[in-house]
């Protein structure tokens, strides 16, 4: 581990090696990866993925002692299966731990090569070689919208008809768990179903001895080790010789479980001014750019706390400077704290309301805060200045699907679809999203009133 700031380190691999070890240290933002690095002895390989939950992550190498000093370090990638690779970078200081930004979600290998004064560890990696650790990167989590649940009979026995519509791109074979809670009991129990494939529907046979209202969960967990819940209570349950099928209404929204943010108050963002630059405002200006260039240097290496303190700087010297403001913003997005970058984003609108980084990123702080209405409003304020912003509309799309609103959603994936071709990974995205809405629709039959 290192000095940068770390949440939830938690070893999820471990492999014993003579000279090291193989591990994952993951987290709500900034993850590390620990492999052994055995300088011309040979690397040890992992070849199960590891999940990540975050596009910015440290690569933790070792090298043992009799290999010291080194003269580089550089980190290899590949992402079509080691068909090809690339180079990613060097290590400048030789000092563990390499800050790797992965280009897109999906499956990585990477590989360490190392070298002193006898030569290279190996090899540069190619076609035939083995990456010394596969990582699986996921930084998006699910959506998933509970339909209206209905009672029925099923040979004589009660049941609760379950549709769900869950949407993800990289989801396993069997993403989903559904689970039931007894009236006011705080406990979630298992229905029974085990872990369920994305079919968007299944028929809960209740057993006789559960009575009164139930509520259902329905959760849905992807390969990145995201998990999304989605509530609905029904009320009484009929009894079993009942005829007259009961429909079951929602309660609320669908609600999705995120990181909750530090408990303790914090004093709102303001710019200030630095009095002792008042009266120097080319010198001022000069210092403020010079700290913004180091904290954009700190935030490439991952650093993030460093990155912000040196941003925090630079406003005091130049208090009107949005863009800072959103940098900082997305800093504190990243680290989980989720106040401080709603109050930072909400300081570079009030100096520049149609900054499209700072409304996306205030959307983003509320939809992880399940403040859907908010959300939609920051997403329809980039509307206003760019109506054909693709990206913005499938991002109202999810927004709707948490509120429940399945025509908005599919309105918004469609214009997201067909409004600039040239944004092919944003269409791609929009009709995924379309067609697995299609495909429960045509699975999921509502029983008549």
């Amino acid at each position: 581990m290192t000095g940068r700031d770390r949440m939830d380190a938690t070893p999820r691999k471990h492999r014993d090696f003579p000279y090291g070890a193989i591990m994952l240290r993951n987290n709500n933002g900034h993850g590390c990866l620990s492999l052994a690095a055995l300088l011309l002895v040979g690397i040890a390989h992992a070849t199960e993925p590891v999940a990540v939950r975050s596009r910015d992550f440290d690569v933790d190498y070792r090298v043992n002692e009799a290999s010291l000093p080194l003269g580089a370090v550089s980190l290899w990638f590949t992402s079509d299966d080691g068909n090809t690779w690339q180079k990613f970078g060097e290590d400048d200081d030789r000092q563990p731990p390499i800050v790797f930004h992965a280009p897109d979600e999906g499956l990585y290998g990477l590989y360490v090569l190392a070298e002193n004064s006898t030569g290279p560890s190996s090899t540069p990696p190619t076609a035939r070689t083995a990456p010394h650790l596969w990582v699986f990167v996921d930084e998006t989590p699910p959506v998933i919208q509970l339909h209206p649940l209905r009672q029925t009979l099923m040979l004589g026995q009660r049941a609760i008809q379950v549709r769900w519509t869950a949407i993800d791109e990289h989801l396993g074979a069997r993403p989903i768990d559904i689970t039931y809670q007894r009236g006011s009991d705080d406990t979630w129990y298992p229905t029974g179903a085990g872990h369920l494939a994305n079919t968007g529907r299944f028929d809960w046979r209740v057993p006789d001895e559960i009575v009164g209202a139930i509520s259902i969960r329905v959760s849905v967990v992807d390969r990145g080790g995201h998990r999304t819940h989605s509530e609905r209570r029904r009320l009484e349950s009929a009894p079993v010789n009942a005829q007259v099928e009961a429909r079951v209404e929602p309660m609320g929204n669908p609600v999705e479980r995120v990181a909750s943010p530090d408990p303790n108050t914090r004093p709102p963002i303001r710019p200030a001014a630095d009095p002792i630059m008042r009266n120097s405002p080319i010198r001022a200006t000069e210092r403020a750019s010079r700290l913004y260039r180091e904290a954009m240097t700190h935030r490439e290496r991952g650093e993030y706390t460093q990155s912000i303190s040196l941003l925090r700087e630079a406003v005091k010297l130049k208090p009107q400077w949005a863009d800072a403001f959103a940098q900082m913003a997305d800093l504190f997005y990243r680290l989980g704290d989720l106040d401080r970058a709603r109050d930072a984003y909400e300081v570079a609108l009030r100096q520049e309301p149609s900054m499209r980084a700072a409304l996306r990123g205030l959307a983003m702080v509320h939809r992880r805060n399940n403040n859907y209405a908010e959300a939609a409003k920051s997403l329809r304020g980039i509307l206003r200045y760019d109506p054909n912003d693709a990206e913005v509309w499938m991002n109202l799309g999810d927004v709707a699907i948490y509120q429940g609103d399945d025509i908005m959603a599919r309105e918004c994936y469609l214009r997201a679809s067909q409004m600039n071709p040239a944004a092919t990974q944003v269409v791609a995205d929009a009709q995924k999203r379309l067609e697995l809405m299609s495909d429960v629709s045509r699975r999921y039959r509502p029983l008549p009133d």
